[in-house]
């Protein structure tokens, strides 16, 4: 799986199903960058519930992951 935006909004914030479980056992570097993020991340709209989130605070979200992976925004590489 690469590291993208769209793949990482659906990680993270996709329903926890076994195909979600199986790409999260798959992937672990970019599981746990994503755990640390959440952590400390402030979404632009200051919605404190993440089911709430507007698509720009998961955008900012998965670019925060990214750029803790170490790859520019916008670059797809897998992980």
């Amino acid at each position: 799986m690469k590291a993208t935006v769209s793949n990482i909004i659906n990680l993270w914030f996709g329903a926890d199903t076994p195909i979600r479980q199986y790409k999260i056992k798959l992937n672990p570097k970019l599981w746990v960058a994503c755990l640390q993020v959440s952590k400390n991340f402030s979404p632009p709209s200051g919605i404190d519930q993440v089911e709430n989130y507007r698509k720009s605070d998961k955008v900012a979200f998965a670019e925060a992951v990214l750029e803790k992976l170490g790859h520019s925004v916008g670059e797809e590489h897998a992980v």
